[in-house]
């Protein structure tokens, strides 16, 4: 049984959320360009040598039945991606459920939410310069769903922060009833 006491959570949950977003992105994003570079670079390299396996197989049947096995799968990483973002908004969600707090916190709560929303502006602009690099520009196309949320970073903290907000101050007080008269 989970344990419902001293539960702190939802005040600094949107930080988590923008640093880890963040940082998931810029990671998928570097891998899937990692793959994909990898793998053309063996084929340039490597697909006129001959080996003699036995097998009748050529270098570019190697590279494709070995590495590319790892660029095929890299192509779940958008979708990926796109759910672990979406699970720790819900994750939020359900903290900010389990947070019973008192009315005098949510002057904390709205100036943490400006804050955050604050930080994730510059965020959102840097995510943009890697993006727009020429060289990412390619493995960063792919990420349709993650590129619009982490462009559009303050708006989504903001709405983020909103309903957190009225989960959270929606349930005051109704913990210490269901203690005391459940």
């Amino acid at each position: 049984m989970i344990s419902m006491k001293n539960k702190k959570g939802a005040f600094s949950d949107l930080f988590i959320f923008m640093i880890f977003a963040f940082i998931i992105a810029l990671i998928v994003g570097v891998f899937f360009y990692i793959g994909v570079t990898t793998q053309a670079q063996l084929h340039l390299t490597m697909d006129a040598m001959d080996f003699d396996d036995g097998a009748g197989n050529n270098a570019s049947e190697i590279i494709d039945n070995t590495f590319g096995g790892v660029t095929t799968s890299y192509n779940a990483l958008p979708w990926l991606s796109i759910m672990l973002i979406f699970g720790m908004i819900i994750s939020i969600f359900i903290g900010s459920y389990l947070v019973t707090t008192k009315p005098i916190f949510f002057i904390p709560y709205f100036f943490i939410s400006i804050i955050a929303i604050i930080v994730s502006v510059p965020m959102s602009n840097a995510y943009e310069e890697v993006i727009a690099n020429p060289t990412l520009f390619s493995a960063f196309d792919n990420f349709l769903g993650m590129n619009f949320i982490i462009l559009n970073l303050p708006v989504f903290i903001t709405i983020i922060a909103f309903i957190g907000a009225i989960i959270m101050f929606s349930r005051m007080g109704k913990r210490e009833e269901q203690v005391y008269y459940g």
